[in-house]
């Protein structure tokens, strides 16, 4: 297996074009949730009936749009020697680590939306419950354009844990 380099920094960030995913899901969400139901309430009550129900719904919206320009720039994650850490959040900070010794499986998931963004979720299972912060189904990393080299990454970074030496210098003698 290649060996592969450290993320740049020991961080790793989504791409921009996660926000616009999460912005596309806000779209769907008020084009099919909201507009069958406010099109007839248009046609057949008083317009202040009509602006009592959408003018709350266009504050909601206002907010969810900034909270996910917000969230975007909230989350972040770093690998270190022993694991990798990730902190997120916009109201309710949530910061842990995974080490590289509870990993299991790593995964690339793409849906169509994702796959037309041009970015994709790498979804790593650790084993047990984690204590301290850990994620009890795992990580997910979104909003990655090449999850494939990050994967190769973190593969390399489990071999030598597995194996009993931590340091990466392969197995002991």
């Amino acid at each position: 297996m290649p060996a592969y380099s450290p993320p740049p920094g020991g961080e790793v960030r989504p791409h921009r074009n996660l926000r616009s995913l999460y912005l596309t899901y806000l779209l769907i969400a008020i084009w099919a949730g909201v507009l069958p139901w406010l099109i007839p309430l248009s046609l057949f009550f008083p317009p202040v009936y009509v602006l009592a129900f959408t003018v709350p719904i266009l504050l909601l919206v206002i907010v969810l749009v900034w909270w996910t320009g917000a969230y975007y720039h909230s989350v972040i994650y770093r690998f270190s020697d022993g694991g990798i850490g990730w902190e997120r959040g916009v109201w309710r900070r949530q910061a842990g680590t995974v080490p590289y010794s509870r990993i299991t499986a790593v995964e690339i998931i793409q849906g169509p939306l994702s796959r037309l963004f041009g970015i994709s979720m790498l979804k790593i299972r650790a084993e047990g419950d984690p204590a301290g912060g850990g994620v009890p189904d795992g990580l997910k990393i979104q909003g990655l354009t090449d999850a494939g080299s990050l994967k190769g990454f973190i593969l390399d970074q489990m071999i030598p844990e597995k194996r009993g030496g931590g340091n990466g210098a392969g197995p002991e003698p």
